[in-house]
């Protein structure tokens, strides 16, 4: 039986238990579980749900389904241990184990009919992504990784809100083109396109407090919202030019995209159509008395969810007409389940360093087939958890009940560096003297300079360069995956770094170790094979070999909470494991036969493959050697 690879195994055990107790199949699987301690392979509370109703002991049902018990073959022995049903597997099971995990396909999900679209990270184009920005991207790139892995189709979009005023402010500006002389600073990303509209954004975020410029930007607003030339052609290429600098910011931290979306488009195209049929099946009204007279609005007071809310009702067209965010964005939603006519057309935006076409929406191109999804998971900060309820309570009105129930709001908390929080629009991101700012190519290049001096290893400066940008990026998409989204984030350089633990280097310095094991296996003739009949698993083996069998039901619960960061706890719990495993176990020792080593090989190999799944998912860059 292939049992490791495939839920067989546990398949069979429970039909086993459901015989042995006399119930049903599903209360029997449900009670299997791994142990808490190590005291067995696996175990089973099943007899605290049936003692009471039997009138009889836990401890007497455990003890009489262990021994009269017909247990599977891969069972060594059934054990009661008061009231649990404790099992240890047979060797076989766990050479079985080993076998399994060396196939290129072991530690993914079979294929699922659901395709799930992730949107993020929606960042205004008009500055460079800061922190908070890039904990937004690195989640939402992760989610699309372990989705992948767990057999869901991945869609990956992001939303460009081209009709933003932060747009227009900035289109003034360079319409005007009167910037201030601008302070030398040491900040390597000045000249940066999107570190450039930055800072000018925050001289014009000054400027528009005096009203007549105030007009002339409101003004302008007006002609990108309707499309009039010679504005909203300059201001769609101004906004092109700053999302491809901030994607040279998104290659670096190995994030990529399959769509973009601007909001212009959607205005253009979708927004009407959703809006007629939002108003068809009386999920909004149009109010003709009180504040909100003239106003389309979404009736929530004492709407499931939104007990208790004052003004609970969400306007999603304003009486002059115009569109609020949320009304556009429940028209976008309603587009990404394919509820609504896709006439959007697509033109290629760049092909990325993966070497796969992002697409953007366009007047001109050509259809394609994105959207039509059933899952959608939108990436956005926790204060944006009102609105997103509210797209989902339009969907259920209208009566799309599956696809509010699969209108996944992924909400994440703020990231904040020691020196304190930033502003955006005040510029508090910025550089100062130290020449770096709250940017994240700011916070990539510290950390490159910093985990240069932690290669100690003589290597070429290519092969130190290249090592440095790999812990970096490592160490920073862990500190960001590790807490829980919406656990806030204090970022710690020199906790991030670390290699004794509870780090993304540490875990990269487990899989380097497992690599260098294998290439001094492979140059001295060993070669991993599967343990003899004869072979004794030891303790730390076992523990190893137990992690490995959980890792599956990891995978599916974490991507069906659509949580990562149970990964990063597996992964530093199999780097932990391998490391004790490693330091106890004698691999290629002089005093170790040769077939013993060739088991002790395979271990090793079958712990690499167990942390590049977990790293695949983490987005840790993989390294040889350290």
């Amino acid at each position: 039986m292939d049992a490791p690879q495939s839920s067989d195994w546990k398949s069979a055990l429970a039909h086993s238990l459901a015989a042995a107790a006399g119930v049903d199949l599903t209360p029997a699987s449900a009670s299997l579980m791994p142990p808490t301690t190590p005291l067995c392979d696996y175990c089973s509370n099943l007899a605290f749900s049936l003692a009471k109703e039997r009138k009889t002991s836990p401890v007497k049902l455990a003890a009489e389904w262990a021994k009269n018990g017909k247990w599977p073959l891969f069972i060594e022995r059934a054990q009661a241990v008061g009231p649990y049903l404790n099992f240890h597997f047979a060797p076989s099971f766990w050479s079985d184990l080993l076998q399994a995990a060396n196939r290129p396909a072991w530690g993914l999900l079979p294929n699922q009919p659901i395709k799930a679209l992730i949107e993020f990270p929606s960042v205004n184009p008009n500055k460079p992504w800061h922190v908070g920005h890039l904990r937004n991207a690195i989640l939402g790139d992760s989610i699309g990784r372990l989705l992948s892995a767990s057999g869901r189709t991945v869609e990956r979009m992001d939303y460009i809100d081209d009709l933003g005023l932060q747009v227009a402010q900035s289109v003034w500006g360079e319409m005007k083109n009167t910037w201030p002389v601008e302070q030398e600073t040491n900040s390597p990303f000045s000249k940066k396109f999107d570190h450039v509209l930055g800072r000018r954004y925050v001289w014009v975020a000054k400027q528009i407090e005096r009203p007549e410029i105030d007009k002339e930007v409101r003004a302008i607003l007006k002609q990108i919202e309707e499309g009039h030339e010679p504005v909203s052609g300059p201001a769609r290429q101004l906004v092109e030019k700053c999302v491809k600098a901030q994607y040279e910011t998104a290659f670096a931290f190995g994030i990529y995209h399959d769509a973009l979306i601007f909001e212009s488009d959607i205005v253009r195209t979708v927004f009407k159509e959703g809006l007629q049929k939002i108003l068809a099946s009386g999920a909004a009204i149009k109010e003709t008395e009180g504040k909100n007279a003239g106003c389309t609005v979404v009736k929530l007071d004492g709407q499931p969810g939104f007990e208790g809310m004052e003004n609970a009702d969400k306007v999603l067209i304003r009486s002059d007409g115009t569109a609020t965010y949320t009304g556009k964005d429940v028209a976008f939603q309603m587009w990404k389940f394919g509820l609504l006519n896709d006439t959007f057309l697509y033109s290629s935006f760049m092909v990325q360093p993966n070497k796969q076409t992002a697409y953007m929406s366009s007047k001109s191109g050509i259809p394609m087939p994105f959207a039509r999804s059933q899952l959608v998971i939108n990436v956005i900060g926790a204060e944006q958890a009102y609105p997103q309820k509210v797209i989902s309570a339009v969907l259920r009105q209208m009566g799309h009940a599956a696809q509010a129930d699969t209108s996944i709001h992924l909400a994440y908390e703020h990231v904040v560096l020691p020196e304190g929080r930033f502003s955006g629009r005040k510029g508090t991101w910025m550089a100062g003297e130290s020449g770096l700012g709250f940017t994240a190519d700011e916070l990539l290049h510290e950390m490159c300079e910093r985990a240069a001096e932690k290669v100690q290893e003589e290597y070429s400066q290519e092969e130190k360069k290249s090592i440095s940008q790999a812990v970096a990026l490592a160490a920073i998409r862990f500190s960001f995956l590790r807490p829980n989204a919406t656990q806030k984030i204090v970022f710690d350089y020199e906790r991030a770094l670390s290699f004794s633990g509870d780090s993304g280097p540490y875990i990269q310095y487990a899989y380097a170790r497992a690599s260098r094991i294998l290439q001094k296996g492979a140059a001295l003739g060993r070669s991993p094979a599967a343990p003899s009949s004869d072979y004794v698993f030891n303790e730390k083996e076992t523990a190893l070999l137990r992690l490995m069998l959980r890792w599956p039901d990891v995978l599916e619960a974490s991507a069906s909470k659509f949580q990562v960061h149970p990964i990063a706890d597996f992964c530093l719990d199999a780097a932990g494991r391998f490391n004790e495993f490693y330091t106890t176990t004698p691999v290629l020792a002089d005093g170790v036969n040769a077939s013993n080593q060739s088991a002790r090989l395979m271990m090793v190999a079958s712990a690499r493959m167990l942390l590049g799944r977990c790293m695949d998912i983490l987005g840790l860059p993989k390294l040889e050697k350290m």
